[in-house]
C-alpha cells in the first residue's frame, strides 16, 4: 500500500507530497500524521530552506474525505469540533509556525480544505487546467480549515464573499486576476516550475527570508508605527548576518552571491 504522503529534502527544499491520487488526494488520518511530521521537519531542520507542497495525480487537493464525513454524521457536537482542532487544524497551526517561504503547485481541482491549505501557503502557481472552489457551501458546511479567514485577505472581502457563498469554481486564469494565484503555467510544467522556484528561494539568504515573512505577515495585524518600530529590529539582525555580509561583497566583487553555506 502506498504511503498517502511522501516527504523528501533535496536542494534546500522540503518537498510535501500529497500521495493519495486516486481520491483526488483527499485527506486522511494517516496523511495528516504524515504531513504534521514533515511540517515539523521543515521549522527544525536548517537544511530546509524553503517549502514546496503539491498533490500526486490529477488534482492537487480534494479536501476532506467525504466517506469520513459521512462515518461522523451522527457524533456528538464536542466530538467534532475536538477532531477538527487535534486533526486537520495542526497543520495551519504549524503553517503559522514556520517562518520559511512555502510554494504551492497546484493542479487540477483544489476544493474545500484543499484550497484552504493552498491559501495558507506563501506563494501559489497554477497549472492552466486548475480550478478552485470553497465548496463547503455545497454540503452545508462552513469553511473548516482557515478559508473564511484567509479568503478575505488575499483577494478582498466581496470577490471572498462570492466564492464562500456560492461555492461556485474558479478557473485558473480568473484565480490568476484575482490574485490567488501568483502565476498559472502548462499542466507539463507545474511540478518543474514549481519546484524551480522553490529552489531560487532556498538559495537565497535565509535570515532576511525568514524575517522579510515574519514582516509581512504580522504586519497585517499592527499599525504601521508599530510595524516600523519591529522592523528596525528585524533590519538589525539581517545586517548582522553572514547572508548581509555575503550580498555586500558580492556586489562590490561584481559576481552572484553565494548565500548557501
Amino acid at each position: 500500500m502506498n504511503p498517502p504522503l511522501l516527504f523528501v529534502v533535496a536542494d534546500g527544499v522540503g518537498e510535501i507530497v500529497l500521495n493519495r491520487p486516486e481520491a483526488g488526494n483527499a485527506f486522511t488520518v494517516a496523511m495528516l500524521d504524515a504531513w504534521v511530521q514533515a511540517l515539523e521537519r521543515c521549522i527544525a531542520e536548517d537544511a530546509v530552506r524553503a517549502v514546496l507542497l503539491r498533490g500526486n495525480g490529477r488534482h492537487f487537493c480534494a479536501g476532506g474525505d467525504l466517506q469520513d464525513m459521512k462515518r461522523e454524521l451522527d457524533g456528538a457536537p464536542s466530538i467534532h469540533k475536538d477532531k477538527l482542532w487535534s486533526g486537520v487544524h495542526r497543520i495551519p497551526r504549524l503553517m503559522q509556525r514556520l517562518d520559511k517561504p512555502v510554494v504551492a503547485a497546484m493542479q487540477g481541482a483544489a476544493t474545500g480544505a484543499g484550497l484552504d491549505m493552498a491559501l495558507q501557503c506563501d506563494l501559489r502557481i497554477g497549472a492552466e487546467d486548475a480550478r478552485v472552489a470553497a465548496s463547503y457551501i455545497r454540503i452545508g458546511l462552513v469553511p473548516g480549515d482557515g478559508g473564511a479567514w484567509l479568503l478575505p485577505r488575499l483577494i478582498g472581502l466581496p470577490r471572498a464573499l462570492e466564492m464562500l457563498l456560492t461555492g461556485d469554481f474558479v478557473d485558473a486564469q480568473r484565480a490568476l486576476a484575482m490574485g490567488l494565484f501568483n502565476r498559472i503555467v502548462p499542466a507539463a510544467a507545474l511540478e518543474d516550475e514549481a519546484r524551480a522556484l522553490a529552489r531560487r528561494l532556498a538559495a537565497g539568504p535565509a535570515t532576511a527570508m525568514r524575517l522579510t515573512k515574519r514582516a509581512a505577515y504580522q504586519g497585517q495585524g499592527m499599525d504601521f508605527l508599530s510595524h516600523l518600530d519591529q522592523i528596525s529590529s528585524h533590519f538589525v539582525l539581517a545586517a548582522k548576518s553572514p547572508e548581509h555580509r555575503e550580498g555586500i561583497t558580492a556586489i562590490l566583487e561584481k559576481r552572484s552571491p553565494r548565500f548557501v553555506p
